[in-house]
């Protein structure tokens, strides 16, 4: 008989990082069982050889996939250093468990307009590596805030009008069941509410994120609720 194949993910994460949230939010909704590796950005663990040796960007996440002997994949350990590859990864491994991309061609678009709404236009240029050097030119934190704010404003007003053309009304982002656009949502949010974006200015918006926040896939996955986030700002039991 030959021996039952097992696989084991590893993820290396940081508290505070969105795009490692977006991963948190997915393994939670398809119930993907995973070993958390903390990696500390603020004391640069992230820029350690070996952390580089791992992933060359130096960037969280980084997905590790481990499969036991016997098993049909390509390659083992196979190493996965984009968020987005990763989500789409786990996708067309678990295309069943609480699938995230809907099954029509058309509403895949637009889920993935959606997606790199947050992903493409928003999150590069207000990443801490971008805003920090922003800072730096005037050393000025008002430009930082300045800066970010103008493109978190931009982003999320284009999504609202998304909301508004193809999917008003709907529970989440593209229709009434969670998708990748909603996964990449979240924790973008979170991270725009640090610059004080208000989202009580797009009503579709606003709704779709407050029904999002009452999920226990995303509860879980939040910055305050991490084995590495720091005490002073965990999360009080509800």
């Amino acid at each position: 008989m030959a021996a039952k194949s097992t696989t084991t993910y590893h993820l290396h994460t940081f508290f505070a990082s969105s795009c490692a949230a977006r991963i948190r939010i997915a393994l939670n909704l398809k119930d993907i069982p995973v070993i958390f590796h903390y990696v500390d950005m603020e004391k640069e663990q992230h820029e350690s050889e070996s952390y580089r040796a791992l992933n060359p960007s130096a960037s969280i996440p980084t997905l590790v996939v481990e499969s036991s002997e016997g098993s049909n994949d390509e390659s083992t350990p196979f190493t996965i250093t984009q968020s987005v590859a990763i989500l789409e990864y786990l996708e067309e491994v678990f295309p069943d468990q609480v699938p995230l991309l809907p099954k029509g061609a058309q509403t895949r678009a637009r889920v993935r307009e959606l997606m790199y709404i947050i992903t493409s236009d928003i999150f590069p240029p207000t990443n801490s590596r971008i805003v920090t050097r922003v800072r730096r030119i005037r050393d000025s934190p008002e430009d930082e805030k300045e800066f970010a704010k103008t493109i978190l404003n931009e982003g999320f007003a284009a999504y609202e009008k998304m909301l508004e053309r193809y999917f008003p009304g709907k529970k989440y982002s593209a229709g009434d069941e969670v998708t990748l656009a909603d996964v990449c949502l979240v924790p973008q949010v979170e991270q725009a509410r640090f610059y004080g974006v208000d989202f009580g200015q797009w009503p579709l918006l606003n709704g779709v994120i407050e029904r999002l926040e009452e999920l226990e896939a995303f509860k879980k996955a939040g910055w305050k609720r991490q084995g590495d986030t720091p005490g002073k700002f965990k999360a009080k039991d509800e």
